[in-house]
């Protein structure tokens, strides 16, 4: 079992949570990565748990993201919340998922989680824009299995 706060060094994390920010001062949308070691056997499931654990359902307009990852399985999910599934056509996590699998496969997790959040960011602001007033509801942060 690793250690997941030492899964990124300082500047991966820094990387990501720069992503993070950039996409959330296009749009309303709430984005957080998680790290898990194992998802169990039904990796849906365990995001969708940890999407409820990690307060990601709080948001007023029911808009929250999360970059799922489990390291050792190597396996990931990027889930949306009713309110961003209610209105944005099926298919619409596809071309996020496809952009993170990409860089996954020849290893550039960080850059693949960046690039991620912000073609989900460019894409939520069509349906969630960033208001005159917007706060920022869910700390800015990768949260761990551990934790």
């Amino acid at each position: 079992m690793k250690d997941l706060k030492h899964f990124f060094t300082t500047e991966d994390r820094t990387f990501i949570l720069e992503a993070i920010r950039e996409a959330e001062r296009k749009t309303s949308a709430e984005i957080r990565v998680h790290l898990e070691n194992k998802a169990g056997e039904d990796i849906a499931r365990s995001a969708s748990e940890t999407f409820l654990k990690t307060g990601m359902r709080k948001t007023i307009l029911r808009n929250g993201v999360l970059f799922f990852l489990a390291v050792e399985d190597r396996q990931f999910v990027v889930m949306g919340d009713d309110g961003i599934d209610s209105r944005v056509p099926d298919g619409f996590w596809d071309e996020v998922r496809d952009v993170v699998a990409d860089h996954f496969r020849t290893g550039l997790i960080a850059m693949g989680l960046a690039e991620g959040i912000r073609l989900a960011g460019d894409q939520l602001a069509k349906h969630f824009p960033r208001r005159m007033g917007d706060v920022n509801e869910l700390p800015d942060a990768i949260s761990y299995g551990d934790e």
